[in-house]
């Protein structure tokens, strides 16, 4: 807190003693008190320190500065001859320790510079509170966390809509905040892109073979690998045309190979680009279809068909959520480019289609059915089920309007720079899944159209599931039989009435109803306006 009078609010020369000597007891007890939490927070660096302060005053200086040579001699030795180790390690807990001394006096210079304070008045002393920043985590890939208190009159919106600020303060790439508490955030400082290099396909481990919620599929920018959980959600894929959209629905389901192999997951394909994406690995779906909307309108039925025949069966059983194995396998349906059903359609397969997707939307997470959906533009009028999918992949899009869109309100403040990413980083996306705030930046690894035909020749998809679908019910507004338009009347026979018989009198209504006295016929008249004889 910063304030502009005196401790005691006095300009009396005793009282301005008193007050600096109570600041310096109180600065050298608080470095003491930070001194011993470092002790205490990093015994790797602490024991060895106390050992040589021990050398020093027992034996004598010169061992001391010796066995410190060692010491840098060894971490020398370990960064060239053992460099991976070295960076996950060693240089993380350096990192930290210099940081955490470093970092809370350069917060406590750049927070009033961002607004990041309240202020304070009390009687004549006026002033101003900011959160102090309380730890420091660095990840092996070179990412700084800082835990920072919120001050009592500030929020965690605040925070996020100063992070580009935060960034350019403390010299780092890009600044992202999420809640670490009811009373703190985390700052996440990158400062160099780890993403920048394309990913491989990452191995497929046995354990990960019948494992739903950790399907393998790339790297996140800290260096762990990237994997996708399928168990009980729905998936939507937002990306600009060469996102890199494809490289994660591939990436998925070389994490599933094994899975439908055999043949306890099923994948249902519907690709309306005409086979351009999905076809080469057809050998992977039960069904797949690439032909018109309508055809593609018969495989969502026919799933929903499935899922009703399910949900009939476990209930009948008294079980409330699926568990897949190979007679009741989990089953995938991908969508590469849900506009081409939802916007270009004609109206009637339209709505068959809206009604196909909505029941599976909404009723296929507890039967074991996954929707996976990609699509170019994520505006309301395309994918009019948005918020019904809980996990929510935001590739490159074309501004920060979208990026909310797709990964809900707020999130462009906190970080999800997706309307920022390199046309030249194809596979990289920010991702929120289902009950966390947080949110991650992560990329899909790369499938070659090689390593396509070889994952596709080694899997065999088991057959697809059926059941009997429902009856349509009548749309009455095109079952209604169109109005007989009424035949001119007929001369009926005997009549004498002729095409050039005079004109009758006619009655005519007036507004309320009522009819008026018949008018005469008007007989003709001559040029000069005399009645005709």
């Amino acid at each position: 807190m910063a304030s502009s009078g005196g401790m005691f609010g006095s300009d009396d020369p005793v009282a301005i003693m008193v007050e600096g000597t109570f600041r310096a007891a109180f600065l050298v007890l608080r470095t003491a008190l930070r001194v011993v939490r470092l002790a205490v927070r990093f015994p790797v660096v602490s024991v060895p320190a106390g050992g040589l302060v021990a050398v020093d005053q027992m034996v004598g200086r010169w061992l001391a500065v010796w066995i410190v040579l060692v010491l840098l001699a060894g971490l020398l030795l370990w960064r060239l001859a053992w460099p991976d180790s070295y960076r996950t390690k060693v240089r993380p807990r350096l990192t930290r320790l210099w940081l955490s001394v470093a970092y809370p006096a350069k917060w406590a210079r750049i927070a009033p510079r961002l607004g990041l304070v309240v202020p304070e008045r009390e009687g004549r002393r006026s002033g101003y509170t900011y959160g102090a920043l309380k730890k420091v985590h660095v990840s092996p890939a070179g990412i700084v966390k800082a835990l920072v208190v919120i001050p009592v009159g500030l929020t965690l919106d605040d925070y996020a809509r100063r992070s580009e600020a935060i960034a350019v303060a403390f010299g780092v790439r890009e600044a992202r905040v999420t809640r670490a508490g009811t009373s703190s955030v985390w700052v996440e400082l990158h400062r160099s892109d780890v993403l920048t290099a394309t990913v491989r396909p990452l191995p497929v481990k046995a354990s990960d073979a019948l494992n739903l919620a950790a399907v393998p599929v790339g790297r996140h920018e800290d260096g762990t690998d990237w994997r996708f959980s399928l168990w009980g959600t729905h998936v939507l894929i937002a990306g600009a045309t060469g996102a890199g959209k494809g490289s994660v629905l591939w990436s998925l389901l070389r994490g599933l190979s094994a899975a439908i192999d055999e043949g306890w997951v099923q994948v249902w394909a519907i690709d309306p680009k005409g086979g351009m994406e999905l076809r080469p690995g057809q050998r992977l779906f039960s069904r797949f279809e690439d032909g018109t909307p309508e055809t593609m309108c018969d495989l969502l039925e026919d799933l929903v068909a499935v899922m009703d025949a399910r949900a009939k069966t476990l209930a009948a059983q008294g079980i409330r959520k699926h568990q897949p194995s190979v007679d009741s396998p989990h089953l995938l349906a991908v969508i590469d480019e849900l506009a081409t059903l939802t916007a270009f359609a004609e109206r009637t397969t339209v709505r068959r289609i809206e009604q196909a997707l909505g029941l599976l939307l909404t009723k296929g997470r507890a039967v074991g059915i996954t929707v996976l959906a990609a699509v170019q533009d994520p505006g309301k009028d395309v994918v009019g089920w948005r918020d019904l999918f809980p996990t929510r992949v935001a590739m490159r899009l074309d501004n920060p309007i979208q990026v909310d869109m797709v990964l809900g309100d707020g999130a462009r403040d906190m970080g999800a720079t997706a309307d920022h990413i390199s046309e030249r980083t194809p596979g990289v996306a920010f991702i929120r899944v289902e009950g966390a705030r947080a949110i991650r930046r992560v990329r899909a690894s790369y499938l070659t159209d090689a390593d396509i035909a070889d994952l596709a020749s080694s899997v065999t998809a088991s057959p697809a599931l059926s059941a009997p679908r429902a009856p349509k019910p009548v749309d009455p507004f095109d079952s209604w039989p169109p109005r007989p338009t009424p035949a001119a009347p007929r001369a009926q026979a005997g009549s004498t009435a002729t095409a050039t018989t005079a004109p009758m009198a006619t009655t005519t209504a007036t507004g309320d109803g009522s009819a008026r006295k018949p008018r005469k016929p008007r007989k003709p008249r001559n040029r000069n306006g005399s009645q005709v004889a």
